[in-house]
């Protein structure tokens, strides 16, 4: 523990400084997630038919997957009736947070292989 009598008034100065920047490094650090994607239909007209599937799976192709590092591939599942997407697991944390950001996750499954 800091005793801060010893620190005098120059010392809890600076560490009070310390605190603060940290705080403002950590909440405006860039965390390499993409620009946000409009989407032009709802949750509900993608979730009606397989068509629908492919015409959400060629938006994010055309505007969200280039921003992603490793988006291997790509399908919509006619069974399950969600489109599946393979990334590499280390950008699945990023891939993860965008797709969720932009995308109800009912309609897509993401899998992670090494």
């Amino acid at each position: 523990m800091i005793d801060l009598k010893k620190l005098k008034p120059i010392g809890v100065i600076v560490i009070l400084g310390c605190a603060v920047l940290a705080l403002i490094v950590c909440f405006t650090a860039d965390m390499g997630i993409p620009d946000r994607v409009t989407l032009r239909h709802d949750t509900a007209y993608y979730a009606e038919s397989a068509e629908h599937l492919s015409e959400l799976e060629a938006e994010l192709d055309a505007s969200l997957f280039p921003q992603l590092d490793d988006v291997r591939e790509h399908h919509v599942d006619g069974e399950s009736m969600r489109l599946v997407i393979t990334v590499g697991a280390k950008s699945f944390g990023k891939a993860k947070a965008a797709l969720e950001r932009d995308v109800d996750p009912s309609l897509f499954e993401l899998v992670s292989v090494k």
